[in-house]
């Protein structure tokens, strides 16, 4: 016996309607750890190259890691994982919440999805019990009502449930599938691939127990969390009562936020719709995820008197920054609707809300016209039309078809359009500022599965106004100097390189990082020591790092197999010209200096010119099976 997994892997074939386990080693484990890597295990042995991601034959995979659901926090995510519809590599969504816990208690480590159901249906898993049901009652419905059918089932009342709504049922490319109502896999299109298999839920119900080898070295380290994580700076205000969407007003006056499509990088109604505006009026209720105390969610009160669904909860950060302030609306109960569209329609609110400021530059310069979106005026901060066009998407209507498709195949269809397409690989850009936060604008273009603000923790953590406490979370990783965020020499590229790993790990393990290090309240040597309680492993600070390493490499073979290498590693125009308006004016990513430090990461990575792990490098990481 060996512990944080069950050694089981649950396969389900919906074109045969075939159920099968497959059984791996301990070494196995030991290689992978489960999550992002054994998923990118997955697709590297078995998907044949160019396979369109909505072919039948694409995996799409919910994975979890050994400490996937243990008594402590931070360790409640899992991975959903499958050749993205926007990118054509590898795409990955990492989400909180229930569904992975339950995955394991379930016994599984992971659920490989392969082949396209004859009729709508869903999935049931109640432990060893796996069926494919007809979800024909279920289908076109919003995630709200059909978790509601599902939920009220005698079968599936006690389940955690993954559903898609619409948009994922119409296979607009930035769908996602959203889990109990309160937690997203938002990002890469993975609720498209879903629908694509005529698949509209996975309900799992667990009654077995996730095996740890020390239960009290985890519940000695959730005790400490629970008593001390307000004393994180970023905690203190993260679990406060606006969660992270409470930064969006302090960012913007600072000039980090990107706004009206990357033209200027801050908005006078920030302060209208940030996270304490909506608490304010709309009384928040923590929401804990699994062995959590954090409350990182919030659910409102009140929502019902505008017609929003209160259960979706606050909106997130990154969806209110690209779907409500980079539109430049500043009315509070407009955000609330357009969160409980993406929510209750299933979609990725950073991919829209680019979509749509990429749609409103097209209206302004004549590209697309009144013809085009069914006599609707598209404009800066007029959210009823916005809604209106986010619909027309959803359901593929007039140019809302062509929006469905993402900006990168939308610019392709839309003449002379490009410059308006913010995206790396056809993945949408975050709002999150590259030209103030440089190494963060390194990491969007070298990341093989696209731009997120998740790549690297952000230069300004790291500069010469971040707390000291942050300078001493990555002293291990032998980061010591603050550098300028608005920079990108050696020095940057160097801590790029030492700290692209780091959340890349926290991928690979389904680690919060909310929960860890390089910024928040738990350091390295309780992330390994969280590993260690759970496997009875003696596992170190460089062996997960190396994990880390290892995704990024195993996702980097992917691409370059798709023929995604050196030519797509690059920010679109607009970010090597100047920020045009607010406290940041003129700052610049200087195209000639991003050109150079590409090239030395490449060279520090160990990859060749083109951007493609070297033989010696995949010799390194153990990963020469895969060419």
């Amino acid at each position: 016996m060996f512990y944080g997994f069950s050694g089981k892997i649950l396969r389900i074939d919906l074109t045969n309607k075939k159920v099968t386990f497959e059984k791996k080693d301990e070494l196995f484990y030991r290689k992978y750890y489960g999550g992002a890597c054994l998923a990118a295990y997955y697709l590297l042995k078995e998907l044949p190259k160019g396979i369109d991601p909505f072919s039948e034959n694409n995996l799409l995979i919910f994975s979890t890691s050994p400490i996937t659901g243990v008594n402590c926090p931070g360790t409640a995510l899992h991975n959903v994982v499958t050749k993205s519809p926007l990118t054509n590599s590898i795409g990955e969504s990492t989400t909180p919440g229930f569904f992975g816990p339950e995955i394991k208690k379930a016994g599984f480590d992971a659920i490989i999805i392969k082949g396209k159901a004859k009729e709508p249906s869903y999935i049931y898993i109640k432990d060893s019990k796996i069926e494919i049901r007809n979800a024909s009652n279920i289908w076109g419905k919003l995630t709200s009502e059909a978790y509601d059918i599902l939920i009220n089932n005698k079968d599936t009342k006690n389940s955690r449930i993954a559903l898609i709504g619409p948009a994922g049922e119409n296979l607009v490319r930035y769908s996602s599938i959203v889990n109990d109502n309160l937690f997203i896999s938002s990002r890469c299109g993975v609720g498209a691939v879903m629908g694509s298999k005529n698949l509209k839920a996975v309900c799992v119900s667990g009654t077995g127990d996730i095996k740890a080898y020390d239960n009290n070295k985890l519940d000695s380290l959730s005790k400490y969390f629970r008593k001390n994580y307000l004393t994180n700076p970023l905690n203190k205000s993260q679990y406060g009562p606006a969660s992270n969407a409470g930064y969006l007003k302090s960012m913007s006056d600072q000039g980090m936020v990107s706004a009206k499509n990357f033209h200027t990088s801050t908005f006078s109604g920030a302060e209208n719709i940030d996270g304490f505006a909506i608490t304010e009026k709309y009384n928040p209720e923590n929401v804990n995820c699994n062995n959590c105390y954090g409350g990182c969610k919030k659910i409102l009160k009140g929502t019902e008197k505008i017609g929003a669904n209160n259960r979706f909860g606050l909106i997130e950060l990154e969806s209110l920054a690209a779907s409500v302030y980079n539109l430049l609306i500043d009315d509070l109960d407009a955000a609330v609707k357009i969160w409980n569209i993406i929510c209750d329609y299933g979609l990725d609110g950073t991919s829209l809300g680019i979509v749509l400021s990429y749609a409103i530059e097209c209206f302004e310069n004549n590209l697309i016209n009144k013809n085009d979106t069914g006599n609707i005026e598209l404009k800066w901060g007029d959210h009823e039309s916005i809604i209106k066009i986010i619909k027309k998407i959803i359901y593929r209507k007039d140019i809302g078809n062509i929006l469905a498709e993402g900006v990168k195949k939308a610019s392709e269809e839309i003449k002379d359009s490009s410059e308006y397409a913010m995206h790396v690989k056809g993945l949408e850009i975050p709002l999150h500022e590259p030209r103030v936060k440089q190494m963060l604008g390194l990491g969007y273009a070298v990341s093989p599965i696209g731009p997120y603000y998740t790549v690297v923790e952000h230069d300004t953590d790291f500069d010469f106004s971040a707390s000291q406490l942050f300078m001493d979370k990555v002293s291990p990783l032998t980061v010591y100097e603050r550098l300028n965020a608005e920079n990108l020499d050696y020095k940057k590229v160097r801590m790029f390189y030492l700290l692209q790993p780091a959340f890349s790990m926290l991928d690979a393990l389904c680690g919060c990082i909310f929960a860890f290090s390089p910024v928040r309240f738990f350091n390295f040597g309780h992330l390994v020591e969280i590993v260690n309680a759970t496997t009875g492993w003696e596992s170190s600070l460089f062996e997960i790092w190396k994990l880390g390493e290892k995704r990024i490499n195993m996702y980097r073979l992917f691409a370059a197999r798709e023929g995604i290498d050196i030519e797509a590693d690059i920010l679109p125009p607009r970010l090597f010209k100047p920020i045009e308006e607010g406290p940041k004016k003129g700052v610049i990513i200087n195209k000639e200096e991003f050109i150079k430090a590409r090239k030395l990461y490449y060279k520090l990575a160990g990859w060749d010119e083109k951007g493609i792990p070297a033989y010696q490098k995949l010799l390194e990481l153990g990963l020469l099976e895969f060419i």
